[in-house]
Parts: structure tokens; C-alpha cells; sequence
């Protein structure tokens, strides 16, 4: 098991998405240190003055999409390996995906447990 302490990042505006990738991932490295926001806005400014290893990025929510998240790092110059998170597998988005040297995969929701293992690997 990796014993380097990883911290990682969710923002997705789905509650129970956020329940479930945290039981899930604790229960395969309780030393994950896992940090999860609702809101982009609110995950942008904590990321001002915070750091993270990964980042798991849903690309659909109300207040921003994921790709507008993205644009906003760069435009700060913060650079993060990241994995888009969506519960459809819509081909523009793997492509758009593909357009972002922080974007290092595209994962669908609910993450499952074999996708959250060859995460932390």
C-alpha cells in the first residue's frame, strides 16, 4: 500500500457522490486525506492558499462546469494532475478532456472501487 499521505480534492455538487468516494476511498487508504467541496467557487479560493496532489473534477454543476474550473486554475498558473468525473461517457468531453495537460484521465461516476485502485496507484 502507497504510505505517502495524498492529498485529494473533490469538486462535484453531488452530496452523495461525495459520501460514497469517501467511504470508498478510506476504506481502500485510511491515510488518504480527502477534501471535498460543493461549490467550484468555493474550492477555487480555497486552493489560494491549499494544496492537493489530485484533483477529481465533476464536469457538470450549476455554478461553473468543470471546464471553466480548469481555464480558471490555468489562468492562476496552478498546476494539479486532475480527473474529469461524469456519470455519461460523452465523447466530446473525453476529447475536450484531452485538450488539458493537467487532465490525466476521465473517470465515470459512481467511481468504482477497481477505478479508485488504479487511482491510487
Amino acid at each position: 500500500m502507497n504510505e505517502i499521505k495524498t492529498k485529494i480534492i473533490f469538486v462535484d455538487d453531488d452530496k452523495i457522490q461525495h459520501m460514497i468516494n469517501k467511504k470508498n476511498m478510506l476504506r481502500i487508504n485510511p491515510d488518504l486525506e480527502l477534501i471535498f467541496f460543493e461549490n467550484p467557487f468555493s474550492a477555487l479560493e480555497w486552493l489560494k492558499s491549499g494544496e492537493a496532489d489530485l484533483l477529481l473534477l465533476d464536469i457538470n454543476m450549476p455554478e461553473m462546469s468543470g471546464w471553466e474550473f480548469l481555464e480558471s486554475l490555468e489562468n492562476r498558473g496552478v498546476q494539479m494532475p486532475a480527473y474529469m468525473l461524469s456519470s455519461s461517457m460523452d465523447p466530446e468531453d473525453i476529447e475536450k478532456s484531452n485538450s488539458y495537460s493537467s487532465v490525466k484521465g476521465f473517470l465515470i461516476k459512481p467511481l468504482q472501487i477497481s477505478a479508485i485502485k488504479s487511482l491510487l496507484e
